[in-house]
């Protein structure tokens, strides 16, 4: 026997060693889940792409994060089977969600149903301060300061979260609202009633100031109305006529600057894509939609001698002319740039414009007789500049 005893000594120990690597195995777990979207009917969808921030609280330390797939779920494997956890829960379009003191050895499957939101992201600070606005009781060992500061964060987290609240509602009666009256807009401006359009499309404004499409169509609709207005007192050598055909076209102006400042501003939101998933030519070509129609209202409001800011004209009508890439739109609208340094006092660009335009196309009778015009005006300054 005594020849074995070596042997079975070292079947001891791998016996042993196997069961400390089980051992060791065991004591580490795995957390998973679901994470949903609430839609406005009440129904939920999975979210992809959610992003799952897990922390392990009793000793401060973040896990790492993991990301739902298109069905949702989420898997972290490796997790210590002992100490309590926090899971924070965001994602694109939704408000942030969050459960503390999870125990995943009693609890590993943890589900989450986001509300609409903005998007953003929670620290673990904010969900502690959740908490305990929540009234969920401070950990333990949490000193004095601490739980002064947990009360602090929980009223700042109180007023943020009902903000988020507030606001989501309004998206919500929004999204049903708006189409309802873009479409009565719509409908009244291809019916030629201007005036009905007009108070639509204000009415849409005042219920999302930021909307681009609201002041873009009123934008059309004065200019629309102020146009048959204005020809029709011209003929009738009707000055007041004139001056309401003029104020149209000066609201038609301000409105089409709002339209281009509100388009930009949700674009940059939206990180530079007007309408995510689309291509850049169809973004660029619908940047380049507003930029037409506010040049246009500029255009009217110089045929009919209306007062604008001719500094803001000249940029509107430049930004639309490099951007613009139909040869003939180009052509006109450069000519519409002389006209809009003319009328700011710029004669020199005025003159140097016209002559550029010319250069390339001398056929241009626009260009001609804009170049006369600011020739002659340079040539009350200047003398030697008549002939």
């Amino acid at each position: 026997m005594k020849r074995f005893g070596g042997f079975y000594s070292l079947i001891a120990a791998a016996l042993l060693a196997a069961a400390a690597a089980v051992s060791a195995s065991a004591q580490v777990a795995t957390a998973e889940g679901k994470v949903t979207l609430r839609q406005a009917d009440g129904t939920e969808v999975p979210v992809q792409g959610a992003t799952v921030d897990i922390y392990r609280t009793d000793v401060n330390q973040k896990l790492g994060s993991v990301k739902t797939d298109k069905s949702g779920k989420y898997v972290r494997v490796g997790l210590p089977l002992t100490g309590t956890f926090a899971f924070l829960v965001s994602a694109p379009g939704a408000s942030p969600t969050y459960k503390l003191g999870v125990r995943v050895s009693a609890s590993p499957v943890n589900d989450f149903t986001l509300a609409p939101g903005d998007g953003r992201a929670l620290t673990l600070d904010e969900a502690k301060a959740g908490a305990a606005a929540a009234g969920v009781a401070p950990a333990a060992g949490a000193s004095t300061a601490d739980t002064e500061e947990a009360k602090k964060k929980a009223a700042e987290m109180a007023a943020e979260r009902a903000r988020i609240e507030k606001e989501n509602q309004r998206a919500l009666e929004l999204n049903a609202k708006l189409p309802e009256i873009l479409k009565a807009g719509n409908d009244a401006f291809s019916a030629k009633r201007y005036d009905e359009a007009i108070a639509r499309y204000d009415e849409g404004i005042t219920a999302d100031p930021e909307q681009s499409v609201f002041p873009r169509n009123k934008s059309l609709a004065l200019m629309n109305r102020a146009t048959p207005k204005y020809n029709a007192a011209h003929k009738a050598r009707d000055e007041a006529g004139k001056q309401a055909a003029r104020a149209d076209l000066k609201a038609a102006v301000d409105s089409a600057e709002k339209a281009v400042a509100n388009f930009r501003a949700s674009r940059a939101k939206a990180g530079a894509a007007a309408t995510p998933g689309t291509p850049a030519a169809a973004k660029q070509a619908e940047e380049l939609g507003y930029l037409a129609d506010r040049a246009e209202a500029y255009r009217l409001a110089f045929l009919t001698l209306t007062p604008v800011d001719n500094e803001a004209a000249a940029k509107a009508i430049s930004e639309y002319v490099e951007m613009e890439s139909d040869a003939a739109k180009k052509n006109k609208a450069q000519a519409l740039l002389g006209e809009a340094y003319f009328q700011a006092g710029k004669i020199d660009e005025a003159i140097a414009k016209y002559r550029e335009i010319l250069a390339a196309n001398p056929g241009n009778t626009e260009a001609m007789r804009g170049l006369g015009i600011s020739l002659a005006a340079k040539g009350a300054e200047d003398p030697d500049m008549l002939p």
